[in-house]
């Protein structure tokens, strides 16, 4: 797996990881918007053959799901 894709099945401090039909989602925590804009940020600048970006905007405040 690409090392980034590792590190960020990993998960972190502004999000979740759980499993999804298309591999893997990562889902904000609670009062870690900022980080976790950072991170799907970092996933579109990145997003190419080894990953796909499909947000879900579940939540209230926009897409709290990616």
């Amino acid at each position: 797996m690409d090392p980034f894709l590792t590190s960020l099945r990993a998960g972190g401090p502004a999000f979740t990881v759980s499993d999804a039909p298309e591999g893997f989602a990562i889902t904000v925590v609670a009062g870690r918007e900022s980080g976790f804009n950072d991170i799907v940020r970092l996933c579109v600048d990145k997003a190419g053959s080894t990953l796909r970006r499909f947000p879900d905007p579940t939540g209230a405040a926009g897409t709290t799901r990616s």
